[in-house]
């Protein structure tokens, strides 16, 4: 398995990259046309952001790889279905890919990958169940990982979690284990949870400059669903500050963004937030940017018939 990338919402927002093959060492069985050919169309859907279409192939390569009856391809081909799945908005499907492959590996007497339990991990948080991505995320730290980035992602999952249940001390121990980093998502996952250590320490300046961090280094890794989910970390710490006319920018930021990546899930609250926040403000040109997009959207959106 590739290189692993958390972002979610991540809310917890998520990246993560996808599986290849077999390892020069354990070649397995032979190469499957069918099977090769919908991966790499699934993977070139997902590259182009277009997670959809990346479900559909991926689809098609899961159940090539049970009719192969090849534990590795199963494995690796279901993590992609995973990942693509959460992209696509689907985090409780994903959820359900992961655990159904997790009980066909244990059937198998298979070791489950450490990168499946963190793509379940990644699932479970942004379906919004925190006790299974805080125990899936233990697992994925407890097993063998292939990738030297899936610890520091299994601890950003276990750190937002805690930062949820206003767990200080565990929280502290998730940023301590992640450390300072090169990697522009890695540092920004340390920075997001530095900055949420500081909310819960009523340490609002702090938290604000960490979100900031958090968002550029975000936008240089290309993981814009984590940058918007920063800014709007931000905006929140603004409010904390006493200053709900720069909240208010944040969350348009925010909102703008994850509304043109087609997240509307997040765009929703973030822009109605900011929009809330500009009316008292009296921000009149904040206001109608928010109508200006939330037209084009609906101008975008398919006409029901």
């Amino acid at each position: 398995m590739r290189t692993l990338r958390i972002i979610a919402p991540l809310a917890a927002v998520l990246t993560l990259g996808a599986c290849g093959g077999g390892t020069p060492a354990d070649p397995g069985p032979p190469p499957d046309t069918k099977l090769d050919t919908a991966n790499r169309a699934g993977a070139q859907a997902l590259s182009l952001g277009m997670p959809a279409q990346a479900v559909r192939q991926y689809r098609l390569a899961l159940a090539r790889a049970y009719e192969r009856d090849d534990a590795e391809a199963i494995a690796d081909t279901a993590y992609n279905l995973a990942l693509a799945e959460i992209r696509a908005g689907d985090p409780k499907a994903a959820l359900q890919t992961t655990r159904t492959t997790q009980a066909e590996l244990q059937r198998r007497q298979v070791a489950v990958p450490a990168e499946l339990m963190l793509v379940q991990a990644a699932a479970a948080y942004r379906a919004g169940d925190s006790a299974t991505a805080a125990a899936a995320a233990q697992q994925a730290l407890e097993l063998k990982a292939r990738d030297a980035d899936t610890a520091p992602r299994a601890w950003f999952i276990r750190g937002l979690v805690a930062a949820e249940r206003g767990d200080g001390a565990t929280l502290a121990q998730a940023i301590a284990a992640i450390g300072p980093g090169k990697q522009a998502d890695i540092q920004a996952d340390r920075q997001e949870l530095t900055g949420r250590a500081a909310l819960l320490d009523g340490n609002a300046g702090a938290a604000l400059a960490a979100f900031e961090q958090a968002a550029a280094n975000r936008q240089q890794a290309i993981d814009y669903r984590g940058m918007a989910r920063a800014l709007a970390l931000a905006g929140e710490a603004s409010l904390k500050l006493g200053k709900p006319s720069e909240a208010a920018v944040f969350y348009l930021r925010a909102g703008r963004s994850s509304l043109l990546q087609g997240d509307t899930a997040a765009a929703t609250p973030q822009l109605k937030r900011a929009e809330e926040l500009a009316r008292q403000t009296s921000q009149a040109g904040i206001v109608e940017e928010i109508a200006r997009l939330r037209k084009a959207a609906a101008e975008k959106a398919p006409v029901r018939t």
